[in-house]
């Protein structure tokens, strides 16, 4: 199971201690403004309602915009990383906002009740697990395959 999996399952069962863990919010773990940012969320529910939000981001081919976005963006290394079957490499908050259309990072972050530097760095730890997540064989798979392993990561939220 991957740790996409993992964190969409303790959502799906309302736990919030685990999932915290799984980010490093709550005691330990990444720590700092970080792990304080991804607890919030995480207390208040907001990775839940996160989640989905990556999802919807990632189907009908916006796999393809977001991998797009982050080589033109100078992020290839961490593109590529995040698509092999190794190790993905991070990409921080402000790559985020280079990479994702402002209008939907305010969106997401008015929808979470964050700020939109809080949303880009909960972005930023959740986007490689989903690209990681939905290609599994180290290829981008067809906008058909991505969009049904989507649908089964909806279905691990309940």
């Amino acid at each position: 199971m991957t740790g996409l999996e993992d964190l969409l399952k303790s959502v799906g069962k309302g736990g919030g201690g685990g999932l915290g863990n799984v980010l490093g919010g709550g005691g330990g773990g990444l720590g700092g403004g970080l792990g304080g940012i991804l607890g919030s969320l995480l207390g208040g529910g907001g990775i839940a309602r996160l989640l989905p939000m990556v999802i919807g981001m990632l189907a009908g081919g916006g796999l393809g915009k977001i991998l797009g976005g982050m080589k033109a963006q100078g992020l290839s290394s961490q593109a590529d990383s995040w698509v092999s079957t190794g190790d993905n490499e991070p990409i921080g908050a402000d790559d985020v906002r280079r990479i994702i259309d402002p209008a939907e990072l305010s969106r997401i972050a008015n929808e979470l009740g964050v700020s939109e530097d809080e949303a880009a760095e909960a972005l930023s730890e959740v986007l490689p697990q989903a690209v990681d997540h939905v290609t599994p064989e180290g290829a981008v798979p067809e906008d058909s395959d991505v969009d049904s392993a989507l649908d089964r990561l909806k279905g691990l939220l309940g």
